[in-house]
């Protein structure tokens, strides 16, 4: 209030001060050209001044608005373009995420050049058109990402990626994805794409070759990746089975991973495919190396059932394996069987009896009861026989 006040005050002093000057002597100005005279007051010659130079501001102003070189006015406009596109790209996104493809691609696109984020327009609005199945829109609002922002290959490459692989374009998928792979060759989560692509492609060689590399670029964590591992071998694995007869079957094992290669279910499903293509020699030998790597329950029986070259040598070898576990009853069974098969029926009875006094496993008496019918204790070898029914 006081500030009003004073500045009336100003005012009314400063118009004193001119009507003062007026008043002691208003001055004459006199304007000639050719045959026209203006004449006036010194004071009245400054007032048209002055509105005239005002007049001339105002119309260069003006000018400069109409032209667009208003620096001010560049900003206003600019600023409101920016706020009409954020609010335009809110609609798309929302219009995306409802579904809504036509009118996303239309408000994303319309949008992107006074946008922000123009990259994220683009790689949306191609989104938009690919589920239109608009293939040159989606090529080209891939290609406007591109140029939209520097650096943005691996973005747009990636939503390319995942554009073709919602579609189930897997073919498509992989040759993007070695393309981008040359440029960025340890990009975490373009490998993880990579993976999936190879997975549903079920090329079990190509993710074999891809597996020392996700261990040392990615931080697929470790049970992922043995359960990754153990998967690809298993699929190489039956592959192999159903080439020449399942000759492969011993290369392909051999030339896995020595983690993957002994764990049990690699392990038994290599057994397994060694018997199914009748190779019943090498699978006994296979096992013996296996189990002093991995020890199973599932592999010991195997182990028991097993007919190798050398009946004596398996007998021998898990007389070995029992020094460290005494009291397996298991492994009690394998090697009654084994001394069955050597024809060592006493050795075969103790093996046999120790493991039942640990454990009455319904295979021990059904051993049990053949050995007491080799050595012909008929009603013996029926009591057995009839214990391992009633399991």
């Amino acid at each position: 209030m006081r500030l009003i006040v004073l500045f009336l005050l100003l005012v009314a002093v400063g118009a004193v001060a001119v009507g003062a000057f007026v008043y002691i002597d208003a001055g004459y100005v006199m304007l000639s050209w050719e045959n026209y005279t203006v004449e006036t007051s010194l004071w009245m010659f400054l007032v048209l001044g002055a509105i005239a130079l005002l007049a001339v501001y105002i119309a260069l102003r003006a000018l400069l608005v109409l032209f667009g070189s208003d620096r001010r006015f560049n900003e206003w406009r600019q600023r409101r373009r920016s706020l009409r596109a954020r609010r335009q790209t809110t609609r798309g996104l929302l219009a995306l995420a409802q579904g809504q493809w036509r009118r996303a691609e239309r408000n994303l696109t319309s949008s992107a050049k006074d946008s922000d984020q123009p990259l994220i327009n683009y790689l949306a609005a191609a989104r938009a058109a690919y589920e239109q199945d608009k293939s040159e829109a989606t090529d080209e609002w891939l290609k406007q990402a591109s140029l939209s922002t520097k650096g943005s290959d691996l973005a747009v490459g990636i939503t390319q990626v995942q554009l073709l692989q919602s579609r189930n374009q897997n073919e498509q998928a992989l040759a993007v994805l070695i393309s981008l792979r040359e440029k960025h060759p340890r990009h975490a989560y373009l490998l993880k794409l990579l993976v999936k692509t190879l997975q549903d492609l079920e090329d079990w060689v190509a993710l074999n070759e891809l597996l020392p590399t996700l261990r040392k670029a990615t931080k697929i964590p470790d049970e992922e990746l043995r359960k990754l591992e153990r998967n690809v071998a298993l699929q190489l694995l039956d592959r192999a089975r159903h080439a020449n007869g399942g000759q492969g079957l011993t290369s392909t094992f051999d030339g896995l991973g020595r983690d993957v290669r002994y764990t049990s279910d690699v392990m038994k499903s290599y057994i397994d495919l060694l018997l199914e293509t009748e190779q019943e020699e090498k699978a006994e030998e296979a096992l013996r190396e296996g189990l002093k790597h991995v020890w199973h329950d599932e592999l010991v029986e195997i182990y028991g059932r097993l007919k190798g070259k050398d009946a004596n040598k398996q007998l021998l070898f898990a007389e070995q394996q029992l020094k460290e576990r005494p009291n397996d009853p298991l492994l009690l069974l394998t090697l009654g069987r084994l001394a069955l098969r050597v024809n060592d029926l006493e050795k075969a009875r103790e093996y046999l009896q120790t493991g039942l006094s640990i454990k009455g496993l319904a295979e021990l008496h059904a051993e049990m009861g053949k050995v007491m019918l080799a050595e012909g204790d008929e009603t013996l070898a029926c009591e057995h026989f009839q214990l391992a029914l009633g399991h």
